[in-house]
């Protein structure tokens, strides 16, 4: 799998630090919600693989616009912890001056477009921002996550024609966790569901509809996300592709959800289905991981996890004055009026 994936051993082990260092961070960031110190967050568990392959498979030519549940895909990519973490924890080093929810990034210096709250909302920048690409006749393309349930609005499906009539240099990738919140994506195995499912049919079908290729991929090995990413990155100039990458929401929604009201614990954490249980046991069959290595790591990431939680829960917010910055590129009378007031 190294040598179809084209990847160094030590790239895969940073790779895999990464993916624990997700998880780590995840749950930190729950608790620290649970404490008062977040207002809101968004959870990631289960999703980690699918993140650290879209991290691998991007290339510096390439356009990233994520949805809001993306943030290990940041740390893969390199972008720097100051910036993520800033961001998550509104403080005075966000560069949104604590404007946003917790991972609603938007990163210009590196390629990465706005995330926005309204479900599927990106889509159609990102069909945008590959609509000039191949105007400009750049390299690269784009490449737009989200979740199952927003293959279910209007902005999914315009964007989807939108890119195969113009037949757009874009991926789209379905992260599919199983759940739209609290409706299953699909029926149970007999069928039937207890409320009504999201979608019927496979995802990744939905491309058909638009003239181009849909595919479905196991979310949880995250050498398979980059594989198939990054393939369909390279071969974006012939025209986009839907990627339908399966893995399970192991946690709520957000903060405001309680998952124990709609659905069974189905991939417990440590379960043969969960994307770092999975991805040991790639690697060990690989040769790179060891029982002592993953010891090291877990080690190594709880402290560095801690610390890096705690550094940010204690950050100064931003400075009152700001809330006036960056809405005019001149102040006029009115705005200059106000921060004599705030002042």
């Amino acid at each position: 799998m190294i040598e179809e994936a084209d990847i160094s051993n030590e790239k895969v082990l940073e790779a895999y630090r990464n993916l624990v260092m997700e998880r780590m961070l995840d749950k930190k960031m729950l608790n620290a919600s649970r404490q008062g110190f977040l207002p809101f967050y968004i959870p990631l568990m289960g999703h980690e693989a699918i993140h650290i392959g879209i991290g691998l498979a991007l290339r510096n030519v390439d356009y990233f616009y994520p949805y809001y549940r993306d943030f290990g895909a940041l740390v893969q990519l390199g972008i720097p912890m100051d910036m993520i973490m800033s961001q998550v924890f509104s403080n005075a080093s966000d560069n949104e001056l604590g404007r946003d929810m917790p991972d609603h990034v938007s990163f210009k210096k590196y390629n990465i477009g706005a995330v926005i709250t309204p479900v599927a909302g990106h889509l159609m920048s990102a069909a945008g921002i590959a609509y000039a690409k191949k105007y400009r006749k750049s390299d690269g393309a784009v490449l737009t996550t989200f979740g199952d349930g927003a293959t279910s609005t209007p902005d999914f499906h315009v964007a989807m024609n939108f890119a195969g009539v113009y037949d757009l240099p874009m991926v789209f990738l379905c992260e599919n966790n199983g759940f739209a919140i609290s409706v299953p994506t699909y029926p149970n195995e007999e069928g039937q569901s207890d409320a009504y499912e999201e979608t019927r049919g496979p995802i990744y079908k939905k491309a058909e509809a638009y003239g181009f290729e849909g595919i479905r991929i196991d979310g949880t090995s995250f050498l398979e996300v980059y594989k198939q990413t990054r393939k369909a990155l390279e071969n974006a100039s012939n025209g986009p592709v839907l990627i339908e990458a399966m893995t399970y929401r192991m946690g709520p929604h957000s903060t405001a959800d309680d998952p124990n009201k709609y659905r069974k614990d189905e991939v417990p954490e440590g379960s043969d289905k969960d994307p770092l249980i999975v991805n040991q046991k790639i690697l060990k069959d690989m040769g790179i991981l060891t029982e002592k290595k993953i010891q090291d790591i877990n080690n190594e990431i709880d402290d560095l996890t801690s610390k890096l939680v705690d550094k940010y829960e204690k950050a100064p917010k931003p400075d009152k004055k700001t809330i006036l910055d960056n809405l005019y590129e001149t102040d006029p009378w009115y705005i200059t009026e106000e921060r004599g007031d705030i002042e």
